[in-house]
């Protein structure tokens, strides 16, 4: 994976994917939560749970603007 083009992220502990649209939060039904990848579904190269914090990512983009 190469380096992003922006932003760092807002959270530490979570790296780029804190602020990535690619990022999904799941909670498991004991309350356990994780980050989903989205780009896995079509791209093997990318992990379903990456292990954080994510600090390069080809795939990162940064969520847009609220």
């Amino acid at each position: 994976m190469t380096a992003p083009e922006t932003a760092p992220a807002a959270n530490p502990r979570l790296g780029l994917c804190a602020d990535c649209r690619h990022a999904r939060l799941i909670e498991s039904s004991k309350g356990s939560q994780f980050l989903l990848c989205q780009l896995s579904q079509s791209d093997p190269s990318f992990p379903k749970y990456p292990r954080l914090p994510i600090l390069a990512c080809a795939g990162y983009s940064q969520k847009p603007a609220a």
